[in-house]
C-alpha cells in the first residue's frame, strides 16, 4: 500500500520529487559520514603489560584501534614519541616496543589519524626506590675461591663458597662471555649481556651443594668473572683465566629478529573422549643466540618449554571447529669468527665426557657407524690425525664433491646423498655431521632459517664441531657454495668453516628425542623441517581425522 502510494506521488508531484531527492541525499551523506566514524575510530588503550618495566625491555600495548602499521602512527610514553626502531610489531589490537634507554615514569598513548588514545601509567623500574632492609645474616650467594685460576674451555672448575643452595633448581653458573667490546651494554643488564651461563643441554653443570659447585666452562667464556645467581640473588664476582690454546673466538654483529609462528587445525572429525597434542620448536639458546623471549602465546601453552619445545594439549575437539596455536619470539643473534691454529690442537683426550660420548654417536639422522660412512671418511682423511684439519678435509670434501639439489623425496637420508654426491643444505649438514662423527669428531647438525636481506625467511640446515679446549666451531657447507640465499657479507666456501653470520635463527642442535605420551596414539612427523625432532603432532581417543598446516618461522622484525 505505502510502495504503491509513493510511486504514484513520484510520477504525479513535481514538489514530492524536489523534495524527496535532497533528502535521500542526506540520508546517504549521514550513513556515510557514521561508517566513516565507525572505520576511524580513535584508539583505545586497555592494558600495558606488563606496567612496570626498564630500558632493554619489551612492553606490549594492548588495545583496540591502532592501525595495521606504525607509519602515521606513534607511541608516546611520558611526552617523547618512541622511535620506529623501537616498534617490534604493530597489529590492531596490540602493539610490541622495547623501550629505550631513556624511557621515564609516565603516560603512554598510542595516535593515529583518528586522535590520540585514553592514557595508561607506565612507570620506570629502576626509579622506584627499594626500602633499605637490615639484614640479620648474609643470605646471598659467595664465592671464595676455585680449585684454579687457570681453565680451559669445557673442563672442570670447582668453585668454593657458602649460601648456593642445596640443590640447582632454576640457579646458574655465570662466566663473562667472549663479547665484541665495540657492542654497547646497558647499565640496568650489563652482566646479563656480559655473560654466559653454564648450559643444562650440554652437560655443563655436574654437582651442585650449599658450598660446592662444579662445572665445565661453558662455550664462548673468556677471561674473567664468574657469577653463582640463585633466587636470593647474584654473588660476587671472582676472577678467573679461561684458555683457549688453538685460538679464539669472536662474538659481533648483533641482530635481534622478532619471529612468528603459526600452526593451524582443521577438518576435524572427532567424537567425545579425543585429543591432540602439538610438540612446537622454539629458538633454542647457545652462545650464538642468546636472550629468547616468547613475547606472545595463543592460546596458553601447557607447557612453555618441554625439552626445547612449546607444548600444546587440546581434548575434545568438535567437528567444525578450527584450532590456532600461533606464538612470536624476541631472538638476539651474533656473527661468529673464530680463527685457530692448526698446530695447537690436540687429539681428544677426554672421551669419557658426555659431549664427546653423545656427539660422536650414531642416531636417526646421523648413520656415523654404517660401513660406507666409515669407509668414506677414511678414504677421505688418510693419516690425518689433528682433529681441526680433520674437520677441515671433510667440508672441503663435502663443498667440492657435491652437487647442489633439491630432491623431490623428503624421506631420503644421508646414506643417499653420500651415494649420488649430491643434495641440498640438509644432506650437506648432516653428511658433514656424519662423516665427522664417524672419525672420532664431536659434530651435530642445527636446524632453523636463514634470512635474506628482504627479511625474507627460509628453513636452513649447517653444523657445527667441537675441539677440545676450545669449543664448538660452525660450518655451513651450503652457504659455502652460495646457496640456498645470498645473505649480506662474507659468502665464501673459506669464510663459512669456522665461522657464521647474524642472518639465520636456530630451532634445534642435534636430533631432539622424544617418546610418544600415550601407547595408542598416532604420531606425525615432519620431515626436513626447521628442527630435528620425531614427533610434531600427536593424537589419540577418538580422534579420527583432521588437517594440519606448520606455517614456516617468519620474520616480522629486525634491529
Amino acid at each position: 500500500m505505502i510502495r504503491t502510494v509513493l510511486v504514484k506521488l513520484l510520477k504525479t508531484s513535481p514538489l514530492f520529487r524536489l523534495v524527496l531527492i535532497p533528502l535521500a541525499f542526506i540520508l546517504f551523506a549521514g550513513l556515510f559520514l557514521v561508517i566513516d566514524v565507525l572505520a576511524h575510530k580513535k584508539p583505545e588503550l586497555h592494558l600495558l603489560e606488563p606496567a612496570i618495566a626498564q630500558s632493554g625491555e619489551v612492553v606490549v600495548i594492548h588495545g583496540d584501534h591502532f592501525g595495521t602499521s606504525p607509519q602515521d602512527n606513534w607511541v608516546e610514553i611520558s611526552g617523547d614519541r618512541l622511535s620506529a626502531n623501537t616498534i617490534l610489531e604493530w597489529e590492531p589490537n596490540r602493539i610490541m616496543v622495547l623501550l629505550p634507554e631513556t624511557v621515564q615514569d609516565g603516560l603512554v598513548y598510542v595516535a593515529t589519524g583518528a586522535g590520540k588514545s585514553n592514557p595508561l601509567i607506565f612507570a620506570n623500574r629502576s626509579n622506584i626506590p627499594v626500602r633499605n632492609v637490615v639484614q640479620t645474616s648474609i643470605t646471598f650467594p659467595e664465592i671464595t675461591g676455585f680449585n684454579t685460576p687457570r681453565v680451559e674451555t669445557g673442563k672442570r672448575l670447582v668453585i668454593s663458597g657458602k649460601n648456593f643452595g642445596l640443590s640447582r633448581e632454576d640457579s646458574r653458573v655465570l662466566f663473562t662471555w667472549q663479547l665484541d667490546p665495540a657492542i654497547p651494554l646497558s647499565p640496568q643488564n650489563r652482566i646479563s649481556q656480559s655473560t654466559i651461563p653454564c648450559s643444562e643441554t650440554l652437560f655443563e653443570y655436574e654437582f651442585w651443594s650449599d658450598q660446592e659447585i662444579r662445572v665445565r666452562v661453558p662455550d664462548g667464556a673468556a677471561s674473567g668473572s664468574v657469577y653463582v645467581q640463585t633466587s636470593r640473588g647474584l654473588s660476587n664476582g671472582e676472577p678467573v683465566q679461561i684458555i683457549n690454546q688453538p685460538g679464539k673466538k669472536l662474538y659481533s654483529d648483533q641482530r635481534t629478529y622478532t619471529v612468528s609462528l603459526n600452526v593451524d587445525i582443521t577438518n576435524i572429525t572427532a567424537e567425545d573422549g579425543n585429543m591432540l597434542l602439538l610438540r612446537i620448536p622454539r629458538p633454542v639458546a647457545s652462545a650464538t643466540q642468546r636472550n629468547i623471549e616468547i613475547t606472545r602465546s595463543e592460546p596458553a601453552p601447557y607447557l612453555e618449554n618441554y625439552r626445547g619445545m612449546i607444548f600444546h594439549q587440546f581434548e575434545n575437539l568438535r567437528p567444525g571447529r578450527t584450532l590456532s596455536a600461533s606464538h612470536t619470539f624476541l631472538v638476539t643473534v651474533y656473527r661468529v669468527e673464530t680463527e685457530i691454529t692448526a698446530n695447537q690442537v690436540r687429539p681428544y683426550t677426554d672421551t669419557d665426557s658426555p659431549v664427546y660420548l653423545l656427539y660422536t654417536a650414531s642416531d636417526p639422522v646421523i648413520p656415523s657407524n654404517n660401513p660406507d660412512i666409515i669407509l668414506k671418511a677414511a678414504e677421505i682423511l688418510g693419516n690425518e690425525k689433528n682433529p681441526y684439519r680433520k674437520a677441515k678435509l671433510i667440508y672441503d670434501w663435502v663443498t667440492e664433491t657435491m652437487e647442489w639439489k633439491e630432491h623431490e623425496n623428503p624421506n631420503r637420508g644421508v646414506l643417499d646423498a653420500l651415494a649420488d654426491t649430491s643434495g641440498s643444505a640438509w644432506d650437506m649438514a648432516l653428511l658433514f655431521t656424519t662423516l665427522a662423527r664417524a672419525s672420532g669428531i664431536p659434530a651435530i647438525p642445527v636446524a632453523g632459517i636463514v634470512v635474506d636481506e628482504n627479511r625474507e625467511s627460509r628453513i636452513h640446515w649447517w653444523a657445527e664441531f667441537y675441539l677440545e679446549n676450545f669449543g664448538w666451531v660452525p660450518v655451513d657447507p651450503a652457504m659455502g657454495l652460495g646457496k640456498p640465499v645470498h645473505t649480506p657479507g662474507d659468502n665464501t666456501r673459506e669464510w663459512y668453516f669456522g665461522n657464521i653470520d647474524p642472518y639465520r635463527i636456530a630451532f634445534s642442535r642435534g636430533w631432539t628425542d622424544q617418546k610418544p605420551m600415550t601407547q595408542k596414539s598416532r604420531i606425525v612427523h615432519r620431515p626436513r623441517s626447521y628442527a630435528f625432532q620425531p614427533i610434531w603432532e600427536e593424537s589419540g581417543g577418538n580422534l579420527e581425522k583432521y588437517t594440519s598446516f606448520w606455517g614456516d618461522p617468519r620474520v616480522t622484525g629486525v634491529y
